[in-house]
């Protein structure tokens, strides 16, 4: 598939005189995750767009390929903040043992997609263990926060795996929120049931998208456009990945 970048780490090798390192170490040890980056600097290039108009069904369900994301005020990129926080949060889950495999390779305008259902088949592939759809919200400026996204049960398609979305889906929440994450204030319960999202819907494996802020909140923004608040949120999403796999 294109623009996958698959990162293998090494299964809690690291010698301590004549043993192993405990177990403890590495709690993510032999778990397989799958960071998805959402969208792409190349998506809103209009050299892209009839690879980008391509649809898939899913049954009633017509999806297109994949949109641009949304910005701060200032124009700051959505998929930019997913790719910078994708990478922090990669190297988080490798320093606890986790296999980690990244969606997309690059952060370019001159690269669209992949599009949202290869992005899926991408987790069904390596038979991921939880797969995390990074993406930011361009929500009502006075609202701010994180919230969730999981599917719907459709016949066929998530019944499968319906149940361990949701566990996944409580757990990120409880877990960001006990790590400092700033809740969404306009999404109650900091979690939205859809079945529009193709993402979730293709996916065979535990999914859930994260909107790990509002872009068009000036709070939410000063920490998207920092390093050190990129960092923030790739350590609240490894506190629920964490609380989903304990």
């Amino acid at each position: 598939m294109r623009g996958i970048l698959v990162t293998l780490v090494a299964m809690g090798l690291v010698l301590f005189g004549s043993s192993t390192a405990p177990a403890f170490d590495q709690p993510l040890s032999g778990k397989t995750i799958v960071i998805d980056p959402g969208h792409q600097l190349g998506n809103g290039n209009p050299k892209f767009a009839d690879e980008m108009s391509a649809t898939k069904f899913n049954g009633a369900i017509v999806k297109s390929c994949n949109t641009t994301g949304t910005a701060t005020n200032s124009g700051f990129p959505e998929a930019t903040l997913n790719w910078r926080i994708a990478k922090q949060l990669r190297r988080l889950l490798e320093a606890q043992g986790a296999t980690v495999v990244l969606t997309r390779d690059s952060n370019s305008r001159s690269k669209w997609g992949p599009c949202v259902w290869d992005r899926a088949g991408i987790g069904n592939a390596v038979k991921a263990d939880a797969m995390v759809s990074i993406h930011a919200d361009g929500g009502p400026s006075s609202g701010r926060g994180f919230f969730v996204i999981q599917p719907v049960k459709i016949k066929g398609w998530t019944d499968d795996v319906i149940a361990v979305d949701q566990r996944l889906a409580a757990d990120m929440i409880s877990g960001m929120k006990a790590a400092g994450a700033p809740p969404s204030t306009y999404i109650a319960g900091q979690l939205m049931v859809s079945r529009e999202q193709s993402t979730l819907n293709f996916s065979d494996v535990p999914t859930v998208i994260v909107e790990v802020g509002n872009m068009r909140n000036s709070q939410d923004a000063a920490l998207m456009t920092t390093t050190a608040g990129q960092r923030d949120y790739a350590n609240w999403l490894l506190a629920g990945l964490t609380r989903f796999f304990r």
